[in-house]
């Protein structure tokens, strides 16, 4: 469109969908495609917000000519000659409030001028914008699971814990807070605090004690373990 604007169908309507509509609206035309896949002649793009094991399906099904990107950060830039990925590396939720200048966007695409696209679009979003290659944007992908998957399951185990044993989870609010924000000003490692990083054997083996589930038992466990292992004593 002359004024710079850009019909961008949306495939899924999530978590992310939801997102993308309501962030780029502001400067561009988005619209949600129905299940048949039906797109407006006046259509510039494709963004896929669909499950890893539908991506491939239905980037396959949408017209070859048109620039086709999907949001999956495991998998592949598809086969496509206008195939790209467009990755936001954060995990959204439907009703959450969103600060999109805060979110990196990872771009990949097959042609320079379809990069330079992605690039704009996401620059109505953040500046937080990387080229980065399918085979490592797999790689940061793992990496992003542990940091935020990984931990958000560790505080679901944390408030069983305390529900167990009869103790108010909001106190434990404050130092999940402190927690990611420390890590990055200080970086993780030297962030690290606790009995394990101590080699506090007698407390460790208290808390051990004191966890009724087996597997979270065993998960604190080879969590200490790995703790130890990149704090070796010598290093105190």
């Amino acid at each position: 469109m002359g004024d710079g604007s850009l019909h961008i169908a949306i495939v899924g309507k999530g978590n992310l969908g939801t997102h993308l509509f309501n962030g780029l609206s502001k400067q561009h035309t988005p619209y949600f495609v129905d299940r048949n896949l039906h797109l407006r002649t006046s259509t510039d793009l494709v963004i896929v917000c669909v499950g890893d094991d539908q991506v491939s399906t239905v980037c396959s099904s949408l017209p070859q000519h048109l620039l086709v990107a999907h949001t999956a950060g495991a998998l592949p830039i598809q086969s496509g000659m206008r195939s790209g990925v467009f990755y936001p590396l954060y995990s959204f939720t439907k009703d959450a409030a969103l600060n999109w200048s805060e979110v990196p966007f990872l771009i990949e695409a097959r042609t320079k001028e379809d990069e330079a696209v992605l690039r704009a679009i996401a620059s109505c979003l953040t500046q937080k914008i990387f080229d980065v290659p399918s085979e490592k944007r797999e790689k940061l992908h793992a990496a992003a699971v542990m940091v935020n998957n990984f931990t958000n399951h560790l505080y679901t185990l944390a408030y069983e814990h305390a529900s167990q044993n009869d103790l108010p989870v909001e106190i434990l609010h404050a130092i999940m807070r402190q927690g990611p924000d420390k890590a990055i000003e200080l970086e993780p490692k030297k962030a690290q605090t606790g009995p394990a990083v101590r080699f506090d054997t007698p407390t460790i083996e208290k808390h051990m004690a004191s966890i009724i589930d087996v597997d979270t038992q065993e998960l604190y466990r080879l969590l200490s373990a790995s703790i130890q292992k990149h704090h070796p004593k010598d290093e105190l």
